[in-house]
């Protein structure tokens, strides 16, 4: 098994232990009891790879993952501690802050030391740090929390989690489409089907919203392992790719969705597999690999009709591959109609559905009305992008439109990569002091971002055709973004979960149009590389860094 299918493995082993190991209805939710079984675990492991005679650095990556994972388990509980008694631990806030940045500086250099740069493990690394950081989250972090439309398991609940809840009691899909029941409903049936299990296990109602987080992060993590392959099918070196993982792994908001139990993760995780397994089929353009693109868009869209998104990017590769071999022709046809046979089935079957037996319009989308108090149709043309006044008064998205309301589609786009929907920063001065940290480095990532695209573009380690496969994926997203926001203005529609496919690809754009610019460099001067090698390092370690103070702040500050 290839190493990071290894890691993948370990990550969802690790979330179904994390079922066993946090109480949801305890303060300190992470026992010494269950530190001391992740030290077992940790040492057990190594112990295997002793046995089994592994490479040394297969245990160096385990001894370095069992230390992030014990760090990470003191962290939470020592959060849970100073959340339980926030008089009694209160004065420590802001040390706490400035030794998490320390610790995870130290601990980033450590790990590129002992790897002597940035190597494969890695980028393991990296992954398994978003993983802790996600856990982290999830453990001090109720479910309804800075989550979209959530709702709560409850029959007269209209929001995800009554969907839920409708499916698990009554064992049948719901007779309307009101609020979120419009959703197709993959994620809600997976859900519901935890629900079964979790109630044989023995747990109450009220805990096992909060379990369902767990799969959240799986999804998640998916994700981010998905982009690390997409990025390996792309040629792009460690570098590049830890570069980009890095932004991705530690967004703010990305962690925040590790939480999330409404339907985003999972149609983010499906198109994201779809991606990745186009690249896989035009390299070998079988009948299995076609299938299991079907399967994912399908999913995807069965998930949340926005998976769709993803289909342009896949087409430009089937059909160039077909042109390519277009003397092939009925083999492609073939293959072609193998892929929307099982393709628009599974993904357009619920809106069929509801179309026949309620009436719902394809493509329907409720909307909140013009009495809403985040309505802002008020707000037109360039204003959405180009008015700047007050916007950066408050660095949360702010929803009173009595006073003022945010209505600037690209800086509240930063605001909800930093904050969510939630306005928690101004708890402590040291969460302020962090937060205000984050939302101008990650609007300056933005910028960098944008700058790094154009310069990929003219960059030769991907093909012509890689180039607008990704550039089709991140135009139709940002397009559909952007009319989305135009057609139905509201704060909300704002949100960076719409969009969040586009983002990670970008990242890892940005990375690899990085370390593909250090190469060059390197080829006519080694110091200079050496030394843009470093500051990208310790950029990505930097922005690690302050994600880490900020969501530890705000675990301990979140209900």
């Amino acid at each position: 098994m290839k190493k990071d299918n290894r890691m993948i493995l370990a990550v969802m082993l690790l979330c179904v232990l994390s079922f066993f190991l946090f109480s949801q209805d305890a303060a300190e939710k992470l026992s010494p009891a269950g530190i001391f079984l992740l030290l077992a675990v940790a040492v057990g492991y190594q112990g295997y790879l002793h046995i089994r005679k592994r490479p040394w650095p297969d245990r160096r990556l385990g001894l370095l993952c069992g230390g992030m994972g014990m760090c990470a388990a003191l962290l939470i509980w020592w959060a849970c501690r100073m959340k339980a008694d926030m008089g009694k631990y209160g004065d420590l806030i802001t040390v706490e802050s400035w030794v998490l940045i320390a610790v995870v500086l130290v601990w980033c250099g450590l790990c590129v030391w002992a790897e002597k740069g940035v190597t494969e493990n890695t980028v393991l690394l990296i992954l398994f740090g978003g993983f802790l950081i996600r856990i982290f989250y999830v453990v001090l972090v109720q479910s309804h929390i800075l989550q979209n439309d959530t709702g709560a398991l409850l029959a007269e609940d209209y929001g995800h989690m009554g969907y839920v809840y409708h499916i698990y009691s009554e064992g049948r899909l719901p007779d309307t489409y009101k609020v979120q029941f419009y959703h197709p409903p993959l994620h809600h049936l997976i859900c519901a089907l935890l629900l079964k299990v979790f109630f044989a296990l023995g747990y109450q109602i009220g805990e096992m919203q909060e379990l369902l987080q767990v799969q959240a992060v799986m999804y998640g993590m998916l994700t981010l392992f998905f982009i690390n392959k997409i990025g390996i099918r792309l040629r792009i070196p460690p570098l590049g790719r830890g570069i980009g993982l890095a932004f991705a792994a530690f967004l703010p908001y990305g962690i925040m969705m590790g939480g999330a139990v409404n339907n985003d993760s999972l149609m983010t995780l499906l198109s994201t597999m779809a991606l990745y397994y186009t690249l896989v089929w035009y390299e070998n353009p079988s009948y299995k690999n076609i299938i299991i693109m079907a399967l994912c868009i399908g999913g995807a869209m069965m998930a949340k009709l926005s998976g769709a998104l993803v289909a342009p990017a896949m087409a430009v590769l089937m059909l160039h591959r077909a042109w390519k071999e277009r003397e092939r022709l009925g083999n492609w046809l073939r293959q072609f109609v193998c892929f929307g046979a099982v393709a628009f089935p599974l993904g357009l079957w619920y809106s069929v559905f509801r179309y026949v037996k309620n009436g719902m319009p394809f493509g329907y989308v409720p909307s909140l009305g013009e009495d809403s108090a985040q309505f802002i149709g008020m707000h037109i043309g360039w204003s959405r992008f180009l008015d700047f006044e007050n916007v950066f008064d408050n660095l949360a998205l702010q929803w009173d439109n009595h006073n003022w309301i945010d209505h600037n589609i690209p800086i509240s786009m930063i605001k909800c990569a930093v904050f969510g929907e939630g306005y928690y920063y101004n708890s402590n001065s040291a969460l302020c002091w962090a937060a205000t940290v984050m939302f101008w480095a990650t609007l300056a990532l933005a910028v960098l971002v944008a700058a790094g695209y154009i310069l990929w573009l003219f960059q030769k380690r991907q093909s012509a055709v890689e180039k607008v496969f990704l550039s089709v994926a991140l135009a139709v997203s940002v397009f559909s973004y952007t009319k989305f926001c135009l057609a139905y203005p509201y704060v909300c529609t704002m949100n960076i979960r719409y969009i969040i496919v586009a983002l990670y690809l970008a990242f890892l754009i940005f990375g690899g149009a990085v370390g593909t610019l250090i190469e060059g460099i390197g080829r006519k001067s080694a110091l200079a590389a050496k030394g843009m090698k470093a500051g990208a390092v310790a950029l990505a370690g930097g922005y690690v860094a302050g994600a880490v103070a900020l969501i530890v702040q705000a675990g301990q500050v979140l209900p």
